[in-house]
């Protein structure tokens, strides 16, 4: 149970990773980072990833917990 919470977590740092990049790069896409620097659109990303997952966390645990549940049902 330890080790899959430990590639949980690391999912969930990879998958924020990817949203402080993803928001860096609309930022540099739309020219928008001529008004305010990019890194503030990976900022801005990373809060509305960590929001929905947040919001969205216990259909999370259900998706998560659902392969260990049917393995100890058979």
């Amino acid at each position: 149970m330890f080790i899959l919470g430990l590639i949980g977590f690391l999912f969930f740092g990879a998958i924020g990773y990817f949203a402080y990049t993803f928001g860096q790069c609309v930022g540099v896409f739309s020219r928008l980072d001529k008004i305010m620097d990019k890194r503030i659109f990976g900022v801005i990303s990373l809060f509305l990833y960590l929001y929905f997952v947040y919001m969205n966390q216990a259909m999370l645990v259900d998706a998560f917990m659902k392969p260990i549940n049917d393995l100890s049902a058979t």
